[in-house]
């Protein structure tokens, strides 16, 4: 152990190495971020940062495509290598990360697009639900479409295409067969969450809107919540009958899915859970279909989703570092029980991202009412990429 760090920061290198892909011998330690993998896909045409954890001081290279590239790892043991911009190629070759005696190989990895697939639960529908899943997933085997989730990589087969987000699949399939190059996707969403669940909490403070609501939540509303946990929790122990009736609502609806949007803790926890700690591996653009959740928190809510939108997608970029990678958003369908927040949102939608630069949308309202969960995502996908090929990937 180096002179100078503490027993305590060397043990949150070692537990660290527990959540990343690494290996620890004795007081050495290898690690790297769970997003490199084998299997992977790296962007094309762009420098590339990998990171992860190693023995403080210590040295560490990264090999790949007939190259070295060295760095040391911090005080913290934190450590951060950038490779040369990689043209695409769908030869599969191996990464191999070393510090001293130990070395991490990651087998199978490709170099082409790789896209940010996000939003609720349209855009978390699955494959396996779609509309034409059955021959989708027969005709699923593409060896140059990879599959990102919070279990890792994988290639497209029949085996793990089903439980992946439609959406995403369809997109990435017709991303793959127009460009000719290597896709990768990492798919990160979660059904009923609102835009500020996936944005920095800190950056939430630039919208007038957000700022106001972390501010001054809805204790009323939080205390409620509270009570029905504990009703329902009861209810699982002595039963429905013994555990008398359900805690009355203190508002109406709408307030209560807005004050559980901005409920302490809540705001930013989605962007902390699954994207801080990617932010920085390469990627060419993001797709995000959401909006239904913000839709229903009233129509001052609704309102401010333009902007929320707007903030979320400066933050990702700024998070990132890569610059204004482009940004393809899906406006909410056509749904005959959405009512006005619906609406406006699906018209706030349209216009945040005509305010920030390389954004763009797809606009499905054209399909047929099939409810809150389409499951024609065939369309919505294909959509998706035929706009970004046209307009923003070349």
């Amino acid at each position: 152990m180096k002179a100078g760090v503490s027993f305590l920061s060397y043990l949150g290198v070692l537990l660290s190495a527990v959540l990343f892909c690494g290996s620890v011998r004795g007081e050495e330690v290898l690690a790297a971020a769970p997003i490199f993998g084998d299997h992977m896909v790296l962007q094309r045409d762009l420098e590339l940062p990998v990171w992860g954890v190693a023995e403080p001081g210590a040295k560490v290279t990264v090999s790949f495509g007939g190259k070295e590239f060295e760095g040391g790892a911090r005080d913290d043991g934190q450590w951060r290598v950038v490779l040369d911009a990689q043209e695409a190629s769908a030869e599969p070759r191996e990464m191999v990360v070393t510090s001293g005696d130990l070395e991490l190989k990651f087998e199978d990895v490709l170099v082409g697009e790789v896209w940010l697939c996000s939003g609720q639960s349209n855009m978390a529908f699955k494959v396996g639900k779609t509309t034409g899943a059955e021959e989708a997933i027969a005709g699923a085997t593409n060896e140059n479409l990879r599959l990102n989730t919070s279990a890792g990589w994988s290639v497209a087969s029949p085996e793990s295409v089903p439980g992946f987000s439609g959406v995403a699949y369809y997109f990435g399939r017709q991303l793959e067969a127009e460009l000719g190059v290597p896709v990768g996707l990492i798919a990160r969403a979660a059904g009923g969450t609102p835009v500020e669940w996936w944005t920095p909490a800190a950056h939430l403070e630039r919208v007038d809107f957000a700022a106001e609501a972390m501010k001054n939540p809805s204790n009323e509303w939080v205390a409620y919540e509270a009570s029905v946990a504990e009703w329902k929790a009861k209810v699982k122990d002595v039963g429905r009958k013994d555990a008398g009736k359900k805690p009355a609502p203190v508002g109406s609806a709408e307030e209560g899915v807005l004050a559980g949007i901005y409920a302490p803790g809540e705001p930013g926890k989605l962007w902390a859970q699954h994207f801080a700690p990617i932010a920085g591996y390469g990627v060419g653009g993001a797709i995000w279909y959401q909006g239904e959740r913000n839709s229903k928190a009233g129509v001052e809510a609704a309102g401010a989703y333009r902007e929320l939108l707007g903030n979320m997608i400066t933050s990702w970029r700024e998070s990132w570092g890569q610059g204004d990678f482009p940004f393809l958003a899906v406006q909410l369908p056509t749904f005959s029980g959405g009512g006005e927040g619906w609406k406006i949102v699906q018209e706030g939608q349209a216009a945040a991202v005509s305010d920030v630069p390389k954004a763009g949308y797809v606009d499905v309202r054209d399909l047929p009412d099939d409810g809150l969960h389409p499951k024609d995502k065939r369309s919505v996908g294909e959509r998706l990429a035929d706009l970004a090929v046209g307009e923003f990937v070349e």
